[in-house]
């Protein structure tokens, strides 16, 4: 948007609010949200406000008169009753009425008479996330206003929000004038109780803590790297992740990865998405950060004073040590987003907290020799994860359309595709994979797609097949470089490196790989089948040794 239309949206800010405006705040707040939702009903309460606000300053010229009334009112600066100046920050609040703030009690019921101590939680807290984001991080802090709100120092406003949203960063004053991606001053408004929020034990101060921690970066973002209006979904994932960086013990973003409109039940919405999708996506600044450091977020966003989120983004990654670039790190993110869940999950190597994250959609198709073609679409910059099933053998493929340009042009416009599974290897396009099945994806440019076996290739040192659906007839194939018979040791380990089975073979030769291969029928040492999980397997041969892992389904 350009310098003078975001004037127009700043003036309202000055004016001050009418007792029944403020009456009216929480409800024109949740018509601005319903209106940026459009058709989608979210099964979890909304984040944050700003992508609404976002979104109605984008189509301003287009809101009736009800919602242009309604966004005037959400875009001013709030009055109270009361303020108090804790640290670097004024804290804004009233005393009694609708609005006043409230500790909750063990039983999640408002306690009254405690707005002051409220006021200082906000400011005892919102200190802290600050020392935390600015010191340990590296992220500049908030620019302070024009004395505004009082005086110079950065104002956080508490108010009776409606359970529409946990709160909100409004933009204010430009500070350099750029069109697009340009800096400014802002203020805070959050919730004045929080006694909507679920589970009951993120109620009252756990939400306050992610919520501070969430606007606060918020604050800092649109100060001091670049308010990109088109991409509001890099500041939701940042601010997302930075809930668990300040406080990681409250897990609230656990909510919006189980949702229904998360990213592990839609996979295949574009990463570019500015839907409410957005927020469960903040576990890609967790990939990121585990795999890079937790500096790399910040390079980001230094990157994000010159260019958008997804340009910005592949500059920092393209940068020493990490030498990668955002094609390949989002695909081996698509990698690390299949093993979460108490069966597949791997805390050392993927997600530290995978455990508790759902596992991703796949669709289920089976395979008939000789072949089978199976066509879809997906939008870009997004995966979809599939379960082949042939015989008593599974195959994992997953599809990723890393279409950079695409995603950040044309989110919202799908892309076709089709995958073409043979049981013999039509061409050389055609690449083998663990299940003997050898697969294509059909697609208009080659090179914005990739596809992958997720456990690894038939005939390559690795367990075959991988998944491995146990039942206690079917076995799991572990195969050797020796052409002849060998003898050897297969070991099996639990993710916690407990002893599942070891025992002495003699290989075999399977016609299926041409190769000899040891073998575990996924029984343990007292001849039960093995639970569902991850397992660790160690073949020691006179010729070679082998380590790997394999994921284990139980029928």
């Amino acid at each position: 948007m350009g310098r003078s239309a975001m004037i127009l949206f700043v003036l309202p800010f000055m004016f001050e609010q009418s007792s029944a405006q403020q009456n009216a705040f929480a409800g024109e707040h949740h018509a601005i949200v319903n209106y940026w939702l459009g058709n989608e009903t979210p099964d979890v309460p909304n984040k944050c406000g700003l992508p609404a606000i976002n979104y109605a300053l984008r189509h301003r010229n287009e809101l009736d008169a009800s919602l242009q009334s309604a966004l005037t009112q959400v875009l001013m600066r709030p009055t109270t009753q009361k303020s108090i100046l804790v640290g670097n920050f004024r804290i804004h609040y009233d005393t009694t009425g609708e609005h006043e703030p409230a500790i909750l009690d063990a039983q999640h019921n408002r306690i009254p008479g405690t707005a002051n101590r409220y006021a200082d939680s906000v400011g005892a807290i919102v200190n802290y996330a600050l020392r935390f984001e600015r010191d340990s991080l590296g992220f500049l802090p908030p620019p302070l206003d024009d004395g505004t709100g009082g005086g110079p120092e950065y104002d956080i406003y508490i108010q009776e929000l409606g359970g529409s949203f946990y709160g909100n960063t409004t933009p204010e004053i430009p500070i350099n004038n750029k069109p697009e991606g340009g800096t400014f001053t802002s203020f805070i408004i959050i919730d004045n109780d929080f006694n909507f929020v679920f589970p009951d034990s993120n109620k009252g101060l756990p939400a306050l803590r992610v919520t501070l921690a969430h606007e606060l970066h918020h604050a800092i973002q649109l100060g001091n790297y670049g308010y990109w209006s088109n991409d509001i979904y890099f500041y939701e994932m940042t601010s997302v992740w930075m809930e668990d960086a300040v406080y990681t013990g409250v897990n609230d973003y656990y909510q919006y990865l189980r949702s229904s409109q998360g990213h592990f039940r839609n996979p295949e919405v574009s990463f570019t998405s500015n839907a409410f999708i957005m927020y469960s996506r903040g576990i890609w600044c967790h990939y990121v950060a585990k795999r890079f450091g937790r500096e790399v977020v910040r390079k980001f966003w230094e990157e994000a004073r010159n260019a958008r989120p997804l340009l910005a983004m592949d500059a920092a990654l393209q940068q020493q040590p990490y030498s990668t670039s955002l094609r390949n790190a989002f695909i081996e993110w698509a990698i690390w987003n299949y093993f979460t869940g108490p069966q597949r999950y791997d805390s050392v190597a993927y997600y530290t907290e995978g455990r508790n994250y759902p596992e991703i959609t796949k669709s289920g198709v089976g395979f008939t020799p000789p072949s089978r073609t199976i066509s879809g679409t997906t939008f870009p910059f997004s995966s979809r994860y599939y379960d082949i099933m042939s015989q008593q053998q599974s195959l994992t493929l997953l599809l990723s359309n890393v279409n950079t340009s695409a995603a950040q042009a044309e989110p919202s416009r799908s892309q076709s595709y089709s995958l073409l599974l043979s049981q013999n290897k039509v061409d050389e396009t055609f690449s083998a994979t663990s299940a003997g099945i050898f697969v294509k994806a059909d697609v208009g440019d080659p090179t914005n797609w990739y596809l992958k076996d997720l456990f690894g290739v038939a005939g390559a040192e690795s367990a075959f097949p991988n998944p491995f659906i146990v039942d206690g007839r079917r076995s799991v194939y572990f195969p050797i470089t020796s052409q002849n018979t060998v003898n050897g040791t297969v070991s099996v380990f639990s993710s916690s490196m407990d002893v599942v089975y070891s025992a002495e073979q003699t290989s075999t030769f399977l016609p299926q790989l041409g190769r000899q291969v040891f073998r575990w029928d996924g029984r343990n040492e007292n001849n039960d089948v093995a639970g569902s999980g991850i397992y660790f397997y160690v073949i020691e041969s006179p010729t070679q040794s082998l380590k790997g892992k394999i994921a284990v389904i139980r029928k």
